[in-house]
């Protein structure tokens, strides 16, 4: 095993145990995933999947072909005891994700698909954030240091780096702990 292998492999052990940090909260009623969030969160890993598969980013891809499973996983589960709550500027970023697919299929760039993506990225946070300024307690913020955990670590799974492959574990660590951040400020005044 190389030690590209191993991180890799550690960046989804590391993303299990966010993954099932977050699903137990929801199972004990505690987290209320935003089903649109996950959604496109769904759609733009996958996009980030797969770019990275043809950009040959090698164990470093791992992590997301693992969040990609399991953040439709959520967005069934979400159907259920989710927050289904939905804007307008919701559906923008889901509509808006699913554009990012044509582009890279016409342009045939791979970065300009991920640069897509990463501003989808931001957009599709956008729920979690308006849901959870009011109800901070309904995001759990250890799954969230998790995730930036298994985005941190993945990038030095990554076999090429490169502006492609490297943008996407960037954005989503940097606004796992952007929400963090807020998640226990908010906790702290509402108390």
């Amino acid at each position: 095993m190389t030690e590209k292998e191993i991180i890799g492999g550690l960046s989804v052990v590391v993303g299990m145990i966010c993954s099932v940090v977050y699903i137990w909260g929801i199972y004990k009623g505690t987290t209320k995933p935003h089903l649109f969030s996950w959604l496109i969160w769904g759609i733009v890993m996958s996009i980030a999947f797969a770019v990275q598969v043809v950009e040959k980013a090698g164990p470093g891809a791992w992590n997301l072909g693992r969040a990609t499973l399991v953040a439709f996983f959520i967005v069934g589960v979400s159907f259920f005891c989710g927050e289904k709550h939905i804007t307008k500027s919701d559906w923008m970023a889901f509509i808006i994700a699913l554009l990012a697919i044509p582009v890279w299929k016409m342009t045939g760039n791979p970065l300009l698909a991920i640069m897509i993506v990463s501003i989808i990225e931001v957009a599709a946070f956008y729920p979690t954030f308006r849901k959870s300024w009011m109800k901070p307690w309904e995001e759990p913020a250890l799954a969230y240091f998790i995730g930036a955990m298994q985005f941190s670590l993945s990038l030095f799974a990554l076999e090429k780096v490169t502006p492609a492959t490297t943008l996407y574990p960037v954005v989503a660590a940097t606004l796992n702990l952007l929400l963090i951040i807020m998640l226990l400020w908010r906790r702290k005044v509402l108390v």
